[in-house]
């Protein structure tokens, strides 16, 4: 993922919840899987 693209939605406060440490941007592994779960579609037929 390109950092840039983390900046993006830390900014438009969209994709998973960002921590920042310091000057780095954290996330957790367990709301990317959340966050994951709410954009994934549902293709069965």
């Amino acid at each position: 993922m390109p950092v840039r693209t983390l900046y993006q939605w830390k900014y438009r406060g969209t994709g998973p919840k960002v921590h920042k440490v310091g000057k780095h941007l954290r996330y957790r592994w367990t709301e990317v899987d959340a966050w994951l779960q709410t954009q994934s579609l549902d293709l069965v037929a």
